[in-house]
């Protein structure tokens, strides 16, 4: 029986923190030099682990991660859309401060799919599927499968292996970019937690971006209202 890392692709020009920060989403952006070295480290922190393939979503800044990895754990790397994050459609690149209303109506109607983008329920059943797939292959690996994914899909991934609520799916406190989440089978039961022995979430992290979850506003916004019916 072998086990399943889950690591957060490195940092972009795009992760920028306080009020620059701008969202991702579905933008094919690269690692910027801090998430190289980000990944960098954490191919370090692997290279105990005997990995037997890597697969990342097929997004540039986890291509790059997947590919810094690679050439240190000597594992074949394989892409796959299914480990993207949540499309968010029109909204990606935007400053998280400006489309608070908008991310908040979202995250209250998971049915609701993002302008020119995908509910939360439906980024949550494609994510899901193939987290299951990933856990029946660690489960019968003599050694260790890796993933390299994003942050939304980190958070949604304690509901997943640990079975919960997808309509209580964390909206903050994610792990940062580069971190490292073993999951691994105990008395027959699949759990997750931080290389560090940390949570997965951490209640204590707050960000623009977290906020950006669950921001609350008077009243849902129109213009996404009308955005939706193509007015």
């Amino acid at each position: 029986m072998g086990k399943l890392i889950l690591v957060r692709h490195g940092h972009t020009p795009l992760n920028s923190p306080g009020e620059d920060e701008r969202l991702r989403s579905w933008l094919d952006v690269p690692l910027d030099q801090k998430g190289l070295e980000e990944a960098a480290k954490t191919a370090d922190m692997l290279d105990r682990y005997p990995v037997e393939v890597i697969y990342c979503s097929d997004l540039r800044r986890a291509r790059q991660t997947a590919e810094v990895l690679r050439r240190r754990v000597k594992a074949p790397v394989m892409a796959t859309s299914e480990l993207r994050p949540w499309n968010l459609g029109a909204f990606g690149g935007q400053r998280v401060k400006d489309i608070l209303p908008f991310l908040n109506l979202l995250n209250q109607r998971p049915d609701l799919p993002a302008p020119s983008g995908e509910s939360f329920y439906q980024f949550y059943g494609r994510y899901s599927h193939r987290l299951t797939e990933l856990l029946s292959l660690a489960d019968s690996s003599n050694g260790y499968v890796l993933a390299v994914t994003h942050v939304r899909n980190l958070l949604a991934a304690t509901t997943i292996i640990e079975g919960g609520d997808k309509n209580k799916v964390p909206v903050k406190g994610g792990p940062s970019t580069g971190t490292i989440s073993m999951v691994e089978k105990i008395d027959g039961k699949w759990t997750i937690s931080r290389e560090d022995g940390r949570e997965v979430v951490q209640q204590s992290r707050f960000s623009l971006e977290d906020a950006a979850a669950i921001a609350q506003v008077p009243c849902p916004p129109a213009e996404l209202v009308a955005a939706q019916s193509g007015l």
